[in-house]
């Protein structure tokens, strides 16, 4: 018997090192995922915005001067930058004479018509640019600083121990046809327009939750909140991807699972989780809170 036990142990020792190979494996894929995560808050541009204003119909003016209806920052912006008229969802940006600035990479020298679409209708003058951006029906003109101080000032990200007990095989169930719901976002009246196709249900600590989900580009889009929210984690909630589903499942791993944006900068806005969204449970995984100063 005992040299049976004995003839066992070289499979038993094999069957070790590939466990701990495949887990040695899953946390660096992990840690890089954060890592890449970490850059992206950095150098995506969310740290750079520093004022976000919702532009009404007629003309905007936008300077330093104390008159101007958006006034920027006097570092920033010579006292009158130019003139911003709206005309239902066209808009056309008017220059001050003599002002050094580009839109969308070409010199600016007369008045421009402003796209609204993402990637395009940047009006850059020197460390500033002006964007206008559709938010359900309203608009806002975002101006961001390239040389802002929350870039240099940011700290990094902080999360909890990665575990893979957090990694879920969900059964997505699809609904009859895609509902269109109106979610509310952080500090704007405004609401944003989301696809869901169907929910997501799994069983965690004991639990089976099911979550709506909502289409983001190729992938599903889960916001949510828990009993860790406003805690350890942001008060606003969490979000997380996951691939399409196929043959009616998909995977969550809520290690990957971070605060919105608008975490590290409040002229973000970003939507709140819907409320059959929210947790009576902690979920400790995935990105943590820390305040940025």
């Amino acid at each position: 018997m005992l040299r049976a036990i004995k003839r066992g142990w070289p499979a038993l020792f094999l069957l070790t090192s590939l466990v701990s190979a495949a887990d040695a494996s899953y946390v660096a894929e992990i840690q890089k995922w954060r890592q890449d995560f970490d850059a992206d808050v950095r150098t995506g541009g969310w740290l750079s915005l520093i004022g976000r204003f919702k532009i009404e119909e007629g003309i905007t003016t936008i300077g330093s001067d104390a008159s101007s209806t958006v006034k920027l920052p006097p570092a920033l912006s010579t006292k009158r930058l130019g003139t911003l008229i709206r005309h239902g969802d066209k808009f056309q940006f008017d220059p001050e004479p003599n002002l050094k600035a580009t839109v969308d990479g070409h010199p600016l020298m007369l008045s421009t018509m402003m796209s609204t679409k993402s990637g395009s209708g940047r009006i850059q003058a020197g460390n500033l640019r002006l964007s206008v951006r559709a938010v359900g029906e309203d608009f806002y003109l975002l101006a961001a600083d390239s040389q802002n101080r929350a870039i240099q000032n940011f700290t990094g990200t902080t999360w909890f121990p990665i575990d893979s007990v957090y990694r879920v095989t969900a059964t997505f169930t699809a609904y009859d046809h895609p509902e269109q719901r109106q979610i509310p976002l952080t500090h704007v009246d405004s609401k944003e327009l989301f696809t869901s196709t169907g929910d997501v249900t799994f069983q965690l600590g004991g639990e089976t939750v099911r979550l709506k989900s909502f289409i983001d580009d190729a992938e599903l889009f889960v916001m949510f909140q828990d009993q860790t929210s406003g805690k350890e984690t942001y008060g606003g909630g969490r979000f997380l991807h996951a691939p399409l589903p196929k043959d009616g499942k998909t995977v969550l791993d809520f290690n990957k699972a971070f605060n919105p944006y608008c975490s590290v900068n409040p002229y973000v806005m970003c939507p709140i989780p819907p409320a059959e969204n929210r947790l009576n449970f902690k979920l400790t995984a995935g990105e943590t809170y820390v305040a940025q100063e």
